[in-house]
């Protein structure tokens, strides 16, 4: 489980250095007014300056910086998984390493497809977005019945 802990945190770290680099690159072709919100739909319903990218990329690496720290950490009060997950380290460590993925995953597309917005080569988040929120959200119930499912044997071998 930490090799694959591991695994995740350097993908996450790709992911978040892929996004300064790209949002970097692209920065100076990018009109003064971007869309920096979407509807449900992923079409842009709200436009700002292009230097809201900037404040997307600090939300993404604060994020990413605290799950770091708080996945070496996993009973820190900071962290919010169901206690039996937060006693195993390594199975708190995993868990919080797959939300850091995932979370890293969800900016890092959000970030691509606003700088391709910005740029007039597309029109709108893709349909990757909401499969991500999807996937959090499956994961976290997954994580709940596998909360479950311990506390389960748990009690059978008392």
């Amino acid at each position: 489980m930490k090799t694959i802990s591991l695994i995740l945190k350097i993908l996450s770290a790709i992911i978040l250095i892929f996004s300064w680099v790209f949002v970097i690159v692209n920065f100076k072709n990018l009109p003064e007014t971007v869309p920096i919100h979407y509807d449900f739909n992923g079409k842009p319903d709200g436009f700002g300056s292009k230097n809201t990218n900037w404040f997307l990329l600090f939300i993404q690496t604060a994020m990413c910086l605290m799950m770091f720290y708080l996945s070496g950490k996993p009973n820190s009060v900071g962290v919010n998984i169901p206690k039996n997950l937060k006693e195993n380290k390594a199975y708190g460590g995993f868990v919080v390493s797959c939300i850091l993925f995932l979370v890293m995953s969800l900016f890092g597309v959000i970030n691509y497809e606003s700088v391709l917005n910005g740029l007039g080569k597309t029109s709108g988040l893709s349909s990757l977005t909401n499969y991500l929120l999807g996937l959090i959200l499956v994961f976290i119930i997954g994580m709940m019945i596998w909360s479950w499912l311990l506390s389960k044997r748990q009690n059978l071998q008392k």
